[in-house]
């Protein structure tokens, strides 16, 4: 059964003209496999990519439609967790220090916070903090593990007060929405006149990016807009933004999550992965049946145990090297050139 697909205008300016910069490489099988896990390593695949001719914008044309994109988010697992639990932790607390430097209201949102990793290390910082987050299975996660309010639900979904937050956060998500620009607009709907949002997505303009191309492992069947730090600007603008600044805060990259897609880059991870990570999921447990029917768990557990060690190992970079990362402030007198 063939996927059904969604032919969409520029998320940012809504013009419908553009060039292809690469056609994808994801077959019907593909699209049947779903997301399985949260923080799942690039594997190949990737849509069509197009650049905006009117705002430069670059964003996969078509994308999955009728829902199957949240339908696949809010199913993905967080079987992954402890192996990214250290070196997110570890950015969180870069995150916190860079946002306060921008605002002194504590009041804050974390828009797509998975487990809850930055919106735990917020909350040890004073912070009244609240999250939204897709995943069934990270939001419960995040409840279990850190004890926050966390709504499993699309942003879109859930009702907030207008002029309610002094800061919104957004680690990460712009690259995963169909119309990211909508999202922003509601973002500034929420925010407190000088509220500030932080917004971090991989950077497409950056040094990376240019030089692996394709293979950069941002460029992913899970990225479905690519910004740089123009595009970023311009969008944010669009949304009624103003004063954004570039900035730059200490990432953590855990040692799997840095050594597997190398591996892949240079071709020799395929085989690594079936004694590494079995049939592509971190520390997925194989079930395989018995003469008698009966299901036997394979042995995976040192498998597991293995990447758990691991990830206590972490490296920081500057997250300029990969991302795109802005503040930007809701005007004290309102709306600016932002139509709902």
């Amino acid at each position: 059964m063939n996927s059904v697909l969604e032919y969409r205008s520029c998320p940012n300016c809504g013009k419908d003209d553009f060039t292809v910069l690469f056609e994808s490489n994801i077959t019907d099988g593909d699209f049947q496999k779903g997301i399985e896990t949260v923080y799942m390593l690039p594997g190949g695949k990737y849509g069509r990519h197009v650049r905006c001719r009117n705002c430069h914008l670059v964003y996969v044309n078509p994308i999955e439609g009728n829902g199957k994109i949240n339908g696949d988010y809010s199913q993905r697992k967080s079987n992954d967790a402890s192996i990214i639990r250290t070196s997110r932790l570890r950015a969180a607390k870069s995150q916190v220090q860079l946002i306060r430097k921008y605002g002194s209201g504590t009041n804050l949102l974390d828009v797509g916070c998975g487990e809850g990793f930055f919106l735990f290390d917020a909350s040890k910082m004073g912070y009244i903090v609240r999250g939204v987050e897709l995943s069934q299975d990270a939001a419960e996660y995040a409840r279990r593990e850190f004890s926050l309010d966390v709504e499993a639900k699309s942003f879109e979904e859930v009702e907030f007060p207008e002029s309610y937050f002094d800061v919104v956060t957004l680690w990460q998500v712009l690259e995963h929405v169909p119309y990211p620009l909508i999202i922003l607009k509601k973002v500034h709907r929420i925010l407190k006149p000088g509220g500030v949002v932080a917004v971090a997505t991989p950077n497409f303009g950056g040094i990376l990016a240019k030089t692996l191309r394709k293979r950069w492992w941002n460029i992913r069947e899970l990225h479905i807009n690519q910004f740089t730090a123009d595009t970023l600007k311009n969008m944010l603008g669009s949304a009624g933004f103003e004063d954004m600044d570039t900035v730059c805060y200490k990432e953590h990259i855990s040692l799997p999550m840095l050594v597997i897609p190398i591996l892949r880059y240079l071709k020799i991870c395929e085989r690594l992965e079936a004694l590494i990570c079995p049939n592509s999921e971190w520390g997925k447990i194989t079930k395989v049946k018995s003469q008698n029917a009966k299901v036997k768990i394979t042995n995976q557990k040192s498998k597991i145990l293995l990447f758990s060690f691991l990830s206590l190992i972490s490296f920081p970079y500057p997250s300029r090297l990969d991302n795109c990362n802005m503040i930007a402030v809701k005007p004290q007198n309102g709306d600016r050139n932002c139509n709902s």
